[in-house]
């Protein structure tokens, strides 16, 4: 289940990124803060005076919100990425519960909270929720992008009959993905079914796509890194065996995969 994560996972600029609602009529409002009341959206706004109001709009009045990606999606993906579900949980809930007040709105960022939700929660193993939240998303959003995040939880939390359909269900969304981390997902998945399978090359392959393709703001990259470290011992390449470890040890330091990297640096420089 530490695979689970999460769809969207870029940096967010919160602070230069403007923020703004954009009317029907064509007018911009910039706002500091929001809250939803009924059918009116209350807006924290800057006065020309320079003191802080609030103006209210109807929700029919809006066309979209212009918001940054909330920081705390990038926060909870990378909780995810190192297996602290709790604290993603814990950090994630607020902003799809502030979200989910204005995903009626265009502009929201209600589905990829949620995306990082259902991560946390599957890790967990609250895979009723899980499920459950997976559905509500599904059925909310018709963004191609959303929906093929959806189907890879889906496929990550499915348990099948055997390897050879879930390599082939993650072919699927590889196919269909144009989003870095929901791809790394269902490389890792399928590495790790390669690897398990003692399929060393295409574990390789499929972790080397990740380092390759897919190295910037990567939550995921010392999974990556560690398979393919692993893929090179199997391989019996100890020379880019030990170089890997050696590079995930130094990129990543606070990782959990470092310590095994660690150990398994010491075993094979420890002379026979």
């Amino acid at each position: 289940m530490k695979r689970l994560a999460l769809f969207l996972c870029f940096l967010a600029c919160a602070v230069a990124h403007a923020q703004s609602v954009h009317l029907q009529n064509g007018q911009d409002t910039p706002y500091q803060a929001l809250t939803r009341q009924g059918d009116m959206l209350m807006l924290t706004v800057k006065l020309s005076t320079g003191s802080v109001g609030q103006v209210g709009y109807h929700v029919a009045d809006i066309a979209r919100i212009d918001q940054p990606l909330p920081a705390e999606i990038t926060f909870a993906s990378a909780l995810l990425a190192q297996g602290k579900f709790d604290q993603a949980l814990h950090t994630i809930t607020p902003v799809v519960q502030l979200q989910q007040t204005v995903r009626d709105i265009a502009g929201n960022d209600w589905a990829q909270a949620a995306l990082v939700q259902v991560s946390a929660l599957a890790g967990l193993q609250r895979l009723d929720e899980a499920r459950a939240l997976v559905a509500e998303i599904g059925n909310f959003s018709k963004d191609p992008a959303i929906l093929t995040a959806v189907k890879l939880q889906i496929t990550l939390a499915t348990k099948f009959a055997n390897a050879d359909e879930a390599l082939a269900a993650y072919d699927t969304i590889i196919a269909q993905s144009n989003d870095p981390l929901v791809s790394t997902q269902a490389w890792l998945a399928e590495g790790d079914i390669h690897i398990t399978r003692h399929e060393n090359d295409a574990a390789l392959l499929a972790y080397l796509t990740i380092v390759v393709f897919y190295p910037e703001h990567n939550p995921f990259l010392a999974k990556a890194l560690w398979g393919v470290g692993q893929s090179y011992a199997k391989l019996k390449d100890e020379k880019n065996a030990l170089k890997t470890f050696h590079q995930l040890v130094a990129d990543f330091p606070e990782a959990p995969e470092t310590i095994l990297a660690k150990a398994e640096i010491v075993k094979k420089e420890t002379p026979q």
